[in-house]
C-alpha cells in the first residue's frame, strides 16, 4: 500500500493510469495533474537511489525523452518508486538519504517528455517489473480511477 505522492490534505486530479490510451499503453504508471512547484512527497519510505534536477527541457519532442528530472526511492522490500517530471532544481533530497512516507522529496514540474505540468509516478517490484499499487485515500485503500481527484490523507 502506498500513500498518495503529495502533501497530506492536498487534492489533485488523477489524469491517467495504467495502460491508458493517452500515452501509458503497456505501462503501469500514474499521472497527477499538478501546478509547477507543487510539493511531491514520498509515497512510501526508503532510501533515495537516484535523482536528477538539472534539466530545464520539456515538451513532446522526442529529444526530451531523456531530459526529465526525477527521484527514485528504493524500499526495504527491494521495490522502488519513481517520481518524474520534477522542475529544474526541484529535488529536495540527495542520493543515499533515508525518506519516510509523506516526506517532501521534490517539486512538480514539466521536464522531459511531457505535454503539461504533472507528476508521473511509477512503482517496480524487487525484480524491476512495473506493478499496480493501491493507495490510502479518505475512502480506504483502493486503486485509483482516472478523471477523479484524490485528497491525500495524514500518514
Amino acid at each position: 500500500m502506498y500513500t498518495l505522492p503529495y502533501a497530506a490534505g492536498a487534492r489533485y486530479l488523477f489524469v491517467q493510469g495504467a495502460n491508458s490510451k493517452m500515452c501509458h499503453r503497456a505501462e503501469l504508471s500514474y499521472d497527477f495533474k499538478m501546478k509547477k512547484g507543487s510539493t511531491v512527497c514520498a509515497a512510501r519510505g526508503g532510501v533515495v537511489e537516484s535523482a536528477r534536477a538539472d534539466s530545464d527541457k520539456g515538451g513532446l519532442q522526442p529529444e526530451n525523452l531523456a531530459d526529465g528530472n526525477f527521484v527514485i526511492v528504493r524500499h526495504a522490500d527491494g521495490g522502488k518508486a519513481c517520481y518524474w517530471h520534477l522542475q529544474q532544481g526541484g529535488v529536495l533530497v540527495a542520493v543515499g538519504d533515508s525518506v519516510r512516507a509523506g516526506q517532501p522529496i521534490g517539486r512538480s514540474g514539466n521536464t522531459g517528455y511531457t505535454a503539461f505540468p504533472h507528476l508521473h509516478f511509477q512503482v517496480y517490484d524487487g525484480q524491476d517489473r512495473e506493478i499496480l499499487v493501491r493507495f490510502a485515500t479518505r475512502k480506504g485503500v483502493r486503486y485509483l480511477r482516472p478523471g477523479r481527484s484524490y485528497r491525500s490523507v495524514a500518514r
